[in-house]
């Protein structure tokens, strides 16, 4: 299941940008209120569920703005919260240099984006999954203890 599935329209049309200076305050709460969404699309972190998590929630672009740019995708699909997620900071960090593993076709209609954006919503969250297992592996051998 794709967190789209959840978006007014199924994920399957543009529902709109959200604007403002502040994740927490502004263009991340009204899209909480947009989508219903309130957990990290990729690890599922309840984003909601405390202070600690609430601090670090991101709006992610599903497509990298530097990839719609590179293919001539329209900005007012680009900011869409229709190629946006929210994410954990770290799950955000994990892979927001994102490049398409091949070179993809410019995208020439809204529903062509779409396709593009979901394909690239499963290839990252694979990467980022992968990066979290990488990450507790290191953990677990908890390197700042001597010995």
């Amino acid at each position: 299941m794709k967190p789209f599935d959840d978006y007014p329209g199924g994920g399957t049309t543009l529902i709109g940008p959200v604007t403002g200076a502040n994740c927490r305050y502004e263009y991340g709460l009204k899209f909480m209120k947009k989508t219903g969404q309130t957990r990290c699309a990729y690890c599922e972190l309840d984003l909601a569920a405390n202070y600690h998590n609430w601090l670090t929630m991101a709006l992610d672009h599903v497509v990298p703005q530097s990839v719609c740019r590179k293919m001539g995708v329209p900005a007012e699909w680009q900011e869409d919260c229709a190629n946006k997620v929210l994410a954990c900071a770290a799950c955000n960090s994990f892979d927001n240099r994102y490049k398409p593993a091949a070179e993809e076709a410019a995208p020439l209609t809204v529903q062509a984006f779409l396709a593009l954006r979901d394909k690239v919503f499963a290839e990252r969250k694979n990467r980022i999954l992968d990066r979290h297992r990488r990450e507790r592996d290191f953990f677990d051998r908890r390197p700042w203890h001597n010995g």
